[in-house]
This record gives C-alpha cells, structure tokens and sequence, in this order.
C-alpha cells in the first residue's frame, strides 16, 4: 500500500504540466501494450505472502525482491513467483525494520531498503546479509523525513526520495551525502508529495510528484530537465501516481498511475506512448510500485499481488 503522506503535502496546488517533447506515432515494439503473463502472493504472513505489499526490484539474474511491509521483511522469489529466502523483523537493530517503503539493486546487486518509521537506509547483500545503514529523522543533510522513493544509478550512487521534506538526496553506496534538490511547491524542480524515483542508463533521474500529479525529469546533479503530466485521465495525464516508475533500455518511462487503473509509457521526453492494464486479463485494480526485468517482463503490484506482463512480440 502507498506510504502515508503528511497532510501538510496534501495541500499543494496542482501543477501545471509543461510539454517536453511533441508526440509521434511509436514505431517500436517497446511502444505496444504489454499482456498479462501469471501472477502470484495473498494476504498473510507465510512464505510469499504479504501484508500491504509495498516496494519490488529485480537483479540482473531476474529475481524478484518485495518489501512486505506489514511483515517488516523482504522476500525474494524467482522471475516466476518461486519463493526462495526472506529476511528482516521488526524493529530498529540492524536488519530489523519498521514499515519498510521502498528497495533498490545497484549493478553489484546490493539491496537498499527503505526504512521508512526509522529513517534510514538499510543495505544488503543479494541474500539478505546486513552490511551497512545511514540516516535518521530530520532536516539536515542525510536525514529524512517520511524517506519513500531509491533508485540507484549506473556508478553505485544512490538517490532517495525525502517526502516529508520535499526534495532528493543523493549518496554513495556506503551512505556517505552528496547532494540533495527540490523544495515544496509545484514550480519546475519543486515537489508537493514526491513518491517514485528511477534513473535510466544515462544517469537522468525521474521523480513521480503524486500530489502535483507529474513527473519531473532531472540530471544526475539535479539540474530540472522538464515535466509532465497532469491531472486528469486522458492520454498523458495522471491521477495519484504512486511509487512506481521505472525506465528501460530505450528509454520508455513506465509509469504507475494509480487513481486511473493504469501503467502509461512515455518517452523519456515525456511524450505519450500508451496506456495498459485497466482492462482485459489481469486488469489493475490500484497499481502500486513496478520493476523492469532484465528479459523485458514488467512486475506491478496490485493489492496483495504481484502481476507479471511482457511486451507483444
């Protein structure tokens, strides 16, 4: 389920959405509709269960990490929906977490979790072994308020979405703070309830703004490139875009767009592409976070599930 967000960020204005590209029919095959493969997970803590599904990432071998929220924990599955381990518990030792948000891979196939009620960043290896943290709650320079979105870009840096301060900050893969943009507002590089981020293969970083309905495209040091979207539910528009939003090799942007049942692609100008998932077999009810797999297939969670599609040939 999509992380709370302050009533103070609920307040923002919607933004208006600037155009950063004028649209062309698509011609390529990443253009199409994806179609429903299988699904897997229910309600409950046993193995692949969850309760209120939250984030998921895959490694370069295909396999699926989820955040479990209500179980405090993360489980690993294959591209399939195989379980394979889980690790975490609740509370704030080391390895222990307080209603996870969010995870990460990097290239080296470390795992970030979003420790949202503690603050921090936990990192792991690909089988759950502790190897480090940082943060804690505040306003300063790595700390975090309602820490939600993390992405990793193609160097091992690691950028996270500080909700409940309205910004992005960005370190390296041990922790250490390198920079941070974005304050509260809906004017080019503000956010007002900023939730998903990803980073595509040139290091341009994406950050879904649930509350500005938009999403907003930076460079790496956090320079604004441009904006889309919008309220509403017509082509290119969003409706409470969630966490969600993941970009692939050819740099089609998918995006969550919860209130409408839907994932849209865009391209990674913001250009509308398509729209799926709002009907036919295996249609979205409140689609929440998404990942990209190395072999094209696009996992969503949906409630207590995890969908799986993949592009048509």
């Amino acid at each position: 389920m999509k992380k709370a967000i302050p009533a103070v960020l609920a307040l923002g204005l919607l933004a208006l959405p600037i155009a950063c590209a004028k649209f062309n029919p698509p011609t390529s095959p990443t253009a199409l509709p994806h179609f429903y493969l299988s699904q897997w997970g229910s309600q409950g803590n046993g193995n692949g269960q969850f309760s209120s599904l939250s984030g998921i990432a895959t490694d370069s071998s295909g396999n699926v990490y989820v955040v479990d929220s209500g179980n405090n924990r993360i489980e690993k599955f294959t591209g399939t929906g195989a379980y394979i381990t889980q690790w975490g518990a609740s509370g704030n030792g080391n390895g222990q977490f307080s209603d996870p948000s969010n995870i990460a891979l990097d290239s080296s196939g470390n795992v970030y979790v979003v420790d949202l009620i503690n603050s921090r960043i936990e990192k792991f290896t690909g089988t759950g072994a502790y190897v480090t943290q940082w943060g804690t709650s505040g306003n300063g320079n790595g700390e975090f308020n309602l820490p939600n979105g993390i992405s990793a870009d193609t160097t091992g840096n690691i950028y996270v979405v500080d909700a409940g301060n309205s910004r992005v900050q960005k370190f390296t893969s041990t922790g250490a703070y390198l920079a941070q943009w974005g304050s509260y507002g809906n004017a080019n590089g503000q956010f007002s309830g900023p939730d998903g981020i990803a980073v595509d293969s040139a290091d341009n970083v994406y950050v879904v703004d649930a509350t500005n309905n938009n999403v907003q495209k930076f460079t790496n040091s956090g320079a604004f490139i441009c904006q889309w979207g919008g309220y509403g539910s017509g082509n290119g528009n969003l409706s409470n875009p969630s966490c969600g939003i993941c970009v692939d090799s050819n740099g089609v942007v998918y995006v969550a767009d919860s209130g409408n049942s839907r994932i849209e692609e865009f391209t990674d100008t913001g250009a509308y592409i398509t729209q799926w998932g709002n009907t036919g077999p295996g249609a979205l009810t409140f689609p929440d976070f998404l990942c990209l797999s190395p072999s094209g297939k696009i996992y969503v969670t949906d409630s207590n599930t995890i969908k799986i599609f993949a592009a048509y040939p």
